[in-house]
């Protein structure tokens, strides 16, 4: 991937879709983290202590408006079918907002995120997901433009290199970003119950699993971007860093916190004086997550205001795993678009294995000569 760090090359939000255990859309979604409403419930899963685990999960009532007709493949699986229904809901809503005039009728790009390797954990049939995004969505989508990566929280952030590569080096106008989640997966929950890191009674240091899908249509043109009073949300080009004390097994290196650093670094390297007021984080409770944020921040602390906002979402929808980095930054840029003035917020992920990745989303005026009112996001 480029490390092209100096790139001013910028990709504006065209839409956002999402949903979570506590929204439906994203409207929904960041009402209820403006409410601090929490989708934690106890759940029917249980540790190997016969303990109960606390989930976020999406409601199944928001899956009833399927087709019995969903291809679960020879190997049907519940956590497969959720995530391939969770994604119909969100691309759609993202390719739902208006775009100027332009209706996208030709295939476009997908950056599709997927969850981390596990071992003894089978991965979602990505054939199967794009071929059910494909029949019943109805979607401009095809399996020859499609770039996969398995990286987890981290994921929806690092793809944007590829988004980059797709608008500026191949000149489509449009990407989609994104990817869907869902831990209701007996291997899964057994080797996060094995770790002692599923939130559960007796457990000090356990994370909520979530669930929840989270996509953003990103265009080169700054005409064809979401605006509020003029004003629309650009992405800069991530800044993407590797941390040696990873959470994954094969690591026994010391933890310090070097690759969130290096990631800020990387994506603040271009920015102007101390702007910086909120950053959204993938911190979901776990302490092992805190320390790299308290380090990013001391050493970067020039970019940031004195009395910075570190909002972390999780606390309220669990966990999101792969949805993780497309549904912080769209829950970014409808705070910024809702706020008066320009302005920018940090938002990073960071993956149970090495990698850490951060992007700046910025509220600029739209160019003049180039601002509608007909995709106005309310």
């Amino acid at each position: 991937m480029s490390d092209n760090i100096n790139d001013t090359r910028k990709a504006y939000i065209a839409g956002i879709g999402m949903i979570t255990s506590i929204g439906a859309d994203t409207e929904m979604t960041a009402a209820a983290i403006n409410a601090d409403y929490s989708g934690y419930r106890i759940s029917g899963y249980r540790t190997r202590k016969g303990q109960p685990i606390t989930l976020a999960e999406v409601p199944d009532e928001l899956f009833s408006t399927f087709p019995e007709g969903i291809n679960g493949g020879d190997h049907y699986s519940d956590h497969s079918d959720r995530m391939i229904k969770m994604s119909l809901i969100a691309i759609n809503e993202a390719l739902a907002t208006p775009t100027g005039n332009q209706t996208i009728t030709q295939p476009i790009p997908l950056v599709l995120v997927m969850p981390e390797p596990q071992t003894n954990v089978d991965d979602i049939d990505y054939s199967l997901l794009i071929k059910n995004l494909i029949k019943y969505g109805e979607l401009p989508l095809s399996p020859e433009l499609v770039t996969r990566t398995h990286t987890g929280r981290a994921g929806g952030i690092q793809g944007l290199d590829w988004v980059f590569r797709y608008l500026y080096e191949l000149d489509y106008d449009y990407v989609l970003l994104g990817g869907s989640d869902c831990y209701l997966n007996h291997p899964r929950l057994e080797q996060l119950d094995a770790a002692q890191r599923l939130l559960a009674p007796g457990v000090m240091d356990g994370f909520t699993p979530g669930e929840g899908a989270g996509f953003l249509l990103l265009t080169r043109h700054p005409q064809q971007a979401l605006s509020q009073n003029n004003h629309i949300i650009a992405l800069h080009p991530p800044g993407i860093g590797e941390e040696p004390g990873h959470l994954h097994d094969d690591s026994d290196r010391p933890y310090r916190g070097d690759g969130l650093d290096q990631a800020f670094k990387k994506a603040l390297v271009e920015n102007p004086g101390n702007n910086i007021h909120t950053i959204y984080s993938s911190m979901n409770g776990e302490h092992y997550w805190a320390k790299e944020c308290s380090v990013a921040l001391l050493r970067n602390e020039a970019h940031l205001q004195e009395r910075i906002t570190v909002a972390h979402p999780a606390d309220c929808y669990g966990d999101l795993g792969a949805a993780t980095g497309s549904v912080l930054i769209g829950l970014a840029a409808q705070q910024l678009l809702k706020q008066p003035g320009p302005a920018t917020h940090l938002v990073y992920s960071s993956a149970d294995g090495p990698l850490r990745a951060a992007v700046r989303v910025e509220k600029i005026a739209q160019p003049i000569g180039q601002r509608s009112s007909s995709h106005e996001r309310t």
